[in-house]
C-alpha cells in the first residue's frame, strides 16, 4: 500500500513540474520575449558585431517556416517535452541500474 502512494506521489510530482515548465514556456513566450539579452545590447553600444565560430543549426533559436508567436511557442513546447522525456529515461534508466523501484 505505502508503494502505491509512493509512486502515485511520484506521478503527481512528475505531471505538476511538467505542467509549471509549460506554464512557462508559454509566459516566455508571450510576456517576456519582448526583451533583448542584456550582453547583446551591450555589444550594441561599443560596437561590436557576432562572428560566430561555426553556423548553428538553429540561428536565433528560430526555424524557417516557424516565425512568430505560435513558432516559437510550437520550438518552446517541443523542447521542453524532448528534454523532459530524456531526462525520464535517464531517470529510469539509473534507477533501473540501480534496483531501486
Amino acid at each position: 500500500m505505502l508503494l502505491k502512494s509512493k509512486k502515485l506521489n511520484q506521478k503527481n510530482t512528475i505531471i505538476i513540474g511538467l505542467t509549471v515548465a509549460l506554464i512557462c514556456v508559454v509566459l516566455g513566450v508571450f510576456c517576456f520575449s519582448y526583451a533583448m539579452e542584456t550582453l547583446d545590447l551591450k555589444a550594441e553600444e561599443i560596437g561590436l558585431e557576432e562572428q560566430p565560430i561555426f553556423d548553428p543549426p538553429f540561428p536565433n533559436y528560430s526555424i524557417t517556416g516557424l516565425e512568430g508567436k505560435w513558432g516559437d511557442l510550437i520550438i518552446g513546447v517541443t523542447a521542453t517535452l524532448l528534454l523532459f522525456v530524456v531526462a525520464f529515461v535517464t531517470a529510469k534508466l539509473l534507477s533501473k541500474k540501480r534496483g531501486l523501484p
